[in-house]
C-alpha cells in the first residue's frame, strides 16, 4: 500500500508544481483588478467615459475644409472625363431601350437625370465652394449619426459602469465632472495629473464603431483627477461571476501550492523511495515482454493523457465557471483524478524503464532489434542502389500527383487542360517505363528460380545499363560459377573415390605381405635362412607401411595449415647441389642422364631448409621413378625478376594424359597400375610446402615431356 501512496503523492506534487508554474504569475498576490479582462474593460470604460460623458460630440462642431479634401472629393471616382464617361455608360443602355420601345417620356426622364449628374460633376470641378458645401453636408450627416449612436450607448454604459466613482476636471476648460463619493482606501484607483492626463487616442473611437469622417473619431480633451471602483458595487455588478471565478481560482492555486510543499516534505522525510516496490510487481514482467515500440507508445500516450487532463484542470480553474459550486468541484476532481492516474502510470513506467535498461548498451541493442528500427533500415536498403531508389521515388511522386490531379480535376473542371497533357507526356510514359522495369524484374526472378532448380543452360537477357541489367550480368556470372562448382564437385567426388581406393590398395598391399610372412614364420620346421629372409621382407614392408602413413599425416598436416616453418636465409644453389649428391647412386642406377644447370653465384631464399630439402628430394625421386630409362633429365636453377626458379624436365615412362591438375592429388601416380614403389604423395607434399612458403609450383605436360616449375621470392 505504501508504494501506491508514494506514487500518488509524487503525481500530486508534480501536478501541483505544474499549477504553480502555470498559474503563479496570474494569482500569486494578485486581485481581480490585475486580470487582463478587467484591464480591457477598464480601458473600454475610459474610452466611453470621454465619448459619452466628458467630451461628447455636439452638433455645433465644425472643422475647416482643406484644399486637399476638396481635391480628394472631386477625384474620388476618377477624373472629370472618367466620371462623365462612367455616367454616360450607365444611362446609354436604358436610353437606347426607351428609344427602341418608342417611350418618349422615359427617354426624356433618363436624359434629364443623366444631364443633371453631368452638370453636378462639372460644377464640382469648376467651383471650390460647391465642393466645400457638399463636404460640410456630409460631415453634418456623419456627425448626427455619431451623436445618435453615442446617445444610444449611454444607458448601457451607465448600467455597466455603475461601480465606478470619479472626480475629473477638463484641463483646458476647467469644467469638473463627478460621480459618487471618493474614498480614502478604495478597492481600485487611478489618478491623473496635467503631466499624465486622462485622454483618448485616435484609434480609441473606433471601438464605438461609428461610420463618421476620420476627424470626428477622436477627442483632444485632457482631464486630471481620480477614478475609483467601489468594491461593494463591483461585486453586485455584471462582473460578479468573473470576480467569484477569479477568487475561486486563486483559492485553488493556494491549495495546490500548499499541497506541493507538503507533498515534497512528506517525500523527503517519511515516504522514502524504494525501487523494489515496483520491480517486484507481476505487471513488470509482462511489461518487459512487450515490444519496445509498444512500451514507448504506452509511455507517450499515458503522459499525453495526463498532461491533457492537467491542462483541462488548469483551464477549468481559470475560465470555466458555474454558479453551482458543487458542479465546479466535481469537474475539477474528475480532471485531477484522471491526471493523477495517468501521470502516476507514466512515472511507474519510467521507473520500470530505468530498471529494465540498466545501461545504454542494452537499450541500444534492443532498439536495433526493434521492428521500427529494422523497418527504417529496410527503408534505407531501398537506396543501396541509388538508381532503383530514385526510380521508386519518381514513380511514387508521379502517381501521387497524378491521383491528386485527377481528384482535383473533378472539383475544378478547368484543370483538365493541364491534366490531359500531363497524363500523356508524364504520367503514361512513367507508368509504361516502370511496367517495363517490373516485367524485366519478373524475367530475372524466373531465371533465378531456374538457377535454383539446377537449370543452368539458359542465359538471362541483359537489357541496357540499368541496375536490373547489372543484376542480370551478376546472375549469369553466378550461374557460370555454379556450373563450374558442380563440375568441380563431380571431379572431387571422383577423386575422393580414387583416393579411398588408392589408399586402401597402398596400405593393404604391405599389410597383406606382413600378415602373410608373419604366418609363414610360425611354421616350426622353418630354416634359419628362410626365417631371416622373411624377416627382411617384413622389415621392408613395415618400412613401406610406415612411410605411407607418415607421408599421409604430413600432407594432411600441411593441408590443414598446422605446420610451422623455421625460416632462415637459405642458399638454394648449394641445397640443390647437396640434394643431387645425396641421390648420386640412385641416379647412376636409374640409367638416366641428368643435365644440371646451376648459376655460378648463390641464389638466396627465405625458407625452412628442412622443408625445402623435402621439395627437392621429392622432385628428384619423382623423376628417377617415372622418367623413361635411357633418356635425359634437364634440371635448371635461375634467378628471374627477383624470383628463384627451379625447373626439372623429363620424358615420362607412363602416359599421363592431358589433366595435369590430378597429378597433385593425394595418392595419384603416373603408374596407373601402381606397380612402382612410392606413396603417390610426393608432388602433393612438395606443392603444399611451396605454397606454405608463398611460392608456386606448376606442372606442364607436352606429349610425353613432363615439366615441373617451382618459383619463390629470392632475397
Amino acid at each position: 500500500m505504501k508504494k501506491w501512496i508514494w506514487l500518488g503523492v509524487v503525481s500530486l506534487v508534480l501536478i501541483c508544481f505544474f499549477s504553480v508554474m502555470e498559474l503563479g504569475s496570474k494569482y500569486l498576490g494578485k486581485s481581480y483588478v490585475d486580470t487582463v479582462e478587467f484591464k480591457e474593460n477598464h480601458n473600454r470604460f475610459k474610452v466611453y467615459l470621454i465619448a459619452i460623458k466628458l467630451d461628447p460630440l455636439t452638433a455645433n462642431k465644425e472643422w475647416p475644409v482643406t484644399t486637399g479634401e476638396i481635391e480628394e472629393y472631386r477625384n474620388r471616382f476618377g477624373t472629370l472625363a472618367e466620371q462623365h464617361r462612367s455616367i454616360q455608360d450607365q444611362y446609354a443602355v436604358d436610353i437606347e431601350e426607351a428609344q427602341s420601345a418608342n417611350n418618349k417620356s422615359l427617354e426624356e426622364i433618363l436624359i434629364a437625370e443623366r444631364d443633371r449628374k453631368l452638370e453636378a460633376i462639372t460644377n464640382n470641378f469648376a467651383d471650390d465652394e460647391v465642393v466645400r458645401e457638399k463636404i460640410k453636408e456630409e460631415r453634418a450627416e456623419g456627425l448626427a449619426q455619431a451623436i445618435n449612436h453615442t446617445r444610444s450607448l449611454e444607458s448601457s454604459f451607465l448600467k455597466e459602469s455603475a461601480y465606478y466613482v470619479y472626480r475629473l476636471t477638463n484641463i483646458e476648460t476647467g469644467e469638473t465632472f463627478t460621480k459618487g463619493t471618493l474614498k480614502e482606501n478604495p478597492y481600485f484607483e487611478e489618478t491623473y495629473t496635467e503631466a499624465k492626463p486622462l485622454s483618448t487616442s485616435y484609434t480609441s473611437y473606433y471601438e464605438l464603431d461609428v461610420s463618421v469622417p476620420e476627424e470626428l473619431k477622436f477627442s483632444d480633451a485632457r482631464f486630471k483627477g481620480t477614478i475609483q471602483i467601489d468594491k461593494a458595487l463591483l461585486e453586485t455588478s455584471i462582473y460578479t461571476a468573473d470576480i467569484e471565478r477569479f477568487d475561486f481560482a486563486k483559492t485553488i492555486f493556494y491549495i495546490f501550492m500548499a499541497l506541493a510543499i507538503a507533498g515534497s516534505i512528506l517525500l523527503y522525510t517519511t515516504l522514502k523511495y524504494n525501487r523494489k516496490w515496483f520491480i517486484s510487481l507481476p505487471l513488470y514482467k509482462k511489461w518487459g515482454d512487450v515490444l519496445i515500440e509498444v512500451r514507448f507508445l504506452i509511455i507517450i500516450i499515458s503522459l499525453m493523457i495526463g498532461l491533457g487532463e492537467s491542462i483541462s484542470l488548469f483551464t477549468d480553474i481559470q475560465y470555466v465557471w458555474s454558479d453551482d459550486m458543487a458542479q465546479n468541484w466535481i469537474r475539477l476532481i474528475k480532471h485531477l483524478s484522471l491526471a493523477l492516474v495517468f501521470i502516476g502510470f507514466t512515472i511507474l513506467q519510467l521507473i520500470w524503464f530505468i530498471a529494465y535498461y540498466k545501461n545504454m548498451q542494452s537499450l541500444k541493442a534492443e532498439i536495433q532489434q526493434s521492428l521500427a528500427f529494422r523497418s527504417l533500415v529496410n527503408v534505407q536498403q531501398a537506396f543501396l542502389n541509388k538508381s532503383i531508389g530514385f526510380q521508386m521515388l519518381v514513380l511514387l511522386i508521379v502517381i501521387f500527383f497524378w491521383g491528386f490531379g485527377t481528384a482535383l480535376m473533378f472539383i475544378v473542371g478547368g484543370l483538365i487542360i493541364v491534366w490531359i497533357p500531363a497524363t500523356l507526356f508524364i504520367g503514361l510514359p512513367v507508368l509504361f517505363f516502370m511496367l517495363n522495369r517490373f516485367g524485366y524484374l519478373n524475367v530475372l526472378m524466373q531465371g533465378t528460380e531456374n538457377i535454383a532448380n539446377g537449370r543452368l543452360n539458359e542465359e538471362l537477357p541483359v537489357r541496357g545499363r540499368s541496375a536490373l541489367a547489372h543484376h542480370a550480368r551478376q546472375l549469369n556470372l553466378l550461374k557460370e560459377g555454379v556450373r563450374q562448382s558442380m563440375s568441380e564437385q563431380a571431379k572431387s567426388e571422383r577423386l575422393k573415390t580414387e583416393l579411398i581406393t588408392n589408399v586402401s590398395h597402398d596400405l593393404r598391399t604391405p599389410l597383406t605381405s606382413i600378415i602373410t610372412y608373419t604366418d609363414l614364420m610360425k611354421a616350426p620346421d622353418l630354416s634359419t635362412e628362410e626365417r631371416l629372409s622373411y624377416v627382411a621382407i617384413l622389415d621392408r614392408k613395415s618400412q613401406r607401411l610406415k612411410t605411407l602413413i607418415e607421408d599421409l599425416f604430413e600432407v594432411s598436416k600441411m593441408a590443414s595449415g598446422n605446420m610451422e616453418l623455421q625460416r632462415a636465409r637459405l642458399d638454394l644453389t648449394q641445397l640443390m647441389t647437396q640434394a643431387f649428391a645425396e641421390h648420386a647412386e640412385d641416379i647412376a642406377a636409374s640409367g638416366l642422364d641428368f643435365r644440371i644447370s646451376a648459376p655460378q653465384q648463390a641464389v638466396y631464399i627465405h625458407a625452412d631448409g628442412q622443408k625445402w630439402w623435402r621439395v627437392l628430394d621429392n622432385l628428384i625421386i619423382n623423376a628417377i621413378k617415372y622418367a623413361l630409362p635411357g633418356t635425359r633429365v634437364y634440371v635448371s636453377l635461375n634467378e628471374v625478376d627477383s624470383q628463384a626458379e627451379f625447373v626439372i624436365k623429363n620424358v615420362t615412362r607412363y602416359e599421363l594424359g592431358d589433366n595435369t591438375d590430378e597429378l597433385f592429388e593425394r595418392f595419384k601416380r603416373g603408374d596407373v597400375s601402381r606397380q612402382t614403389e612410392g606413396s603417390g604423395l610426393g608432388l602433393a607434399i612438395a606443392q603444399s610446402i611451396v605454397e606454405l612458403h608463398g611460392g608456386s609450383m606448376r606442372i606442364e605436360v607436352d606429349g610425353d615431356l613432363f615439366k615441373v616449375t617451382v618459383t619463390i621470392n629470392s632475397i
